[in-house]
């Protein structure tokens, strides 16, 4: 079984990007509270792909808190003739764990730039069952 399970707050700005077929994928990393080491939080990779990437871009911002569901990824590459490892969350719900109108969030804004009034913050977002192919996304 291969099930991980975060609450923490964003550490950047989510990067929304576009594989070369057109599907969205986003990459963004939680500061998750540590229980062992109350001053230092474990900081996690995570990427999520589809809609729930696209919302992710839209909705999210550095320091807003949200829980996301998902499995661990791990990834080996090579630099310079020195082998990596690397691990993701690949991210299939988030949820997002604050208003929007909470803090410097820009909340939904119309495609003049205009804020859109009225418009519910979106909660738990389900990943869409979607192929992708290893080679689309660089990593």
């Amino acid at each position: 079984m291969n099930v991980v399970v975060l609450v923490g707050r964003l550490t950047r700005d989510p990067e929304l990007k576009f594989g070369q077929s057109g599907k969205a994928y986003s990459r963004f990393s939680l500061a998750v509270d540590n229980p062992f080491k109350r001053e230092e939080p474990d900081f996690i990779n995570c990427v999520a792909f589809g809609k729930t990437a696209e919302l992710i871009g839209e909705y999210l911002r550095k320091g807003k808190k949200c829980g996301v569901n998902g499995k661990l990824q791990m990834n080996r590459y090579e630099i310079n003739g020195e082998k990596r490892t690397s691990y993701d969350v690949l991210v299939e719900t988030v949820e997002f764990l604050e208003p929007r109108n909470s803090g410097d969030y820009t909340g939904n804004t119309s495609s003049n730039g205009s804020k859109a009034e009225g418009t519910p913050a979106p909660t738990p977002v389900a990943a869409q069952e979607e192929s992708f192919s290893d080679d689309e996304f660089p990593f």
